[in-house]
């Protein structure tokens, strides 16, 4: 073949498959808010992308094109949160509840759900705490970034970036939420008399996990495996973080399994119902603890550098 020709050919073939690898179709059909959302006693705002990969069909017109191309596809998607074109940070309290990013955004898995001969559209939520924006009190417009990156299983990269349209709502006033943590005693059977923890020669202490949360987003965690206590003896441990004025911490202690999470206790506090400063100590029974000593108090923020400082 002449040294031209092939070359050209070459360029004609390389330039074909840089773009079948790099498509843009918008499988990402839809983003939607709703503001003053209440999750779990928190207000906030929910965010829910929708990925339809429905669109693929023009590139694998066949059912077994698509099946093969959806079956092993493996895609992910990342949520960001924006003021004007600054991403916003979390507020103080919060930076583990995102991955201890320094932005507030989610990195959630999104891969297609096949079944049918056909792909069923995959709905991602997100709950985002008023709370949790490093923002002042008052009105504010933002909107969230959507990037969707993944390959389908012809190995073949799909990329989309979107955003939301702008949203506003009114932040609340912020208060400084603690929680310190003594001890906790598990007892070894629960209220049915059955081990936490069975094995194949006997029983074995619960996997136990004492996690705090604003609606769904945990800022808070003590896990101790294969144990019936957690204990500080010498310094209790200590949790802080905001709340909006109204909001509701729920605290929940369980056996975490690779199978199943059996709840062992939970707690509510309703901030509504507490004094600033006054520092409430738990003591009301319950039936799966043998005894139990930890403390929540709540106050008014004075300076942004107290917050800083804390």
């Amino acid at each position: 073949m002449n040294p031209i020709k092939f070359l050209i050919l070459l360029i004609v073939t390389s330039s074909k498959t840089l773009l079948f690898a790099q498509n843009k179709e918008n499988i990402i059909s839809e983003i939607t808010i709703q503001t003053d959302y209440v999750e779990n006693g928190v207000k906030g705002f929910r965010v829910a992308a929708t990925c339809d990969y429905n669109v693929l069909r023009t590139k694998y017109p066949t059912d077994s094109l698509l099946a093969r191309a959806l079956t092993n596809a493996r895609f992910s998607l990342k949520l960001s949160v924006y003021q004007d074109s600054n991403l916003v940070k979390p507020a103080f309290g919060y930076q583990k509840a995102f991955g201890r990013s320094e932005w507030i955004e989610f990195k959630l898995p999104c891969n297609p759900l096949y079944s049918d001969s056909k792909p069923a559209p995959v709905n991602n939520t997100v709950f985002i705490p008023y709370a949790a924006l490093k923002l002042k009190e008052g009105k504010q417009n933002l909107f969230v970034s959507a990037d969707l990156s993944g390959k389908d299983g012809f190995n073949t990269t799909h990329k989309q970036h979107t955003q939301s349209s702008i949203f506003t709502f009114y932040k609340p006033p912020s208060k400084i939420f603690e929680c310190s943590l003594d001890s906790l005693i598990v007892k070894s059977f629960d209220t049915n008399g059955q081990a936490w923890d069975h094995e194949l020669f006997g029983t074995d202490a619960p996997d136990l996990d004492f996690s705090i949360k604003m609606g769904d987003l945990e800022v808070g965690n003590i896990h101790k495996g294969n144990s019936y206590r957690i204990s500080f003896p010498e310094k209790p441990r200590v949790f802080r973080f905001l709340v909006s004025e109204n909001d509701e911490v729920t605290i929940f202690l369980t056996d975490t399994d690779d199978a199943f999470h059996d709840p062992i206790a939970s707690w509510r506090f309703d901030t509504s119902n507490m004094k600033d400063g006054v520092v409430y100590e738990q003591k009301e029974a319950k039936a799966n603890l043998s005894s139990f000593s930890f403390k929540c108090k709540i106050g008014k923020i004075s300076t942004q550098k107290e917050i800083e400082l804390k």
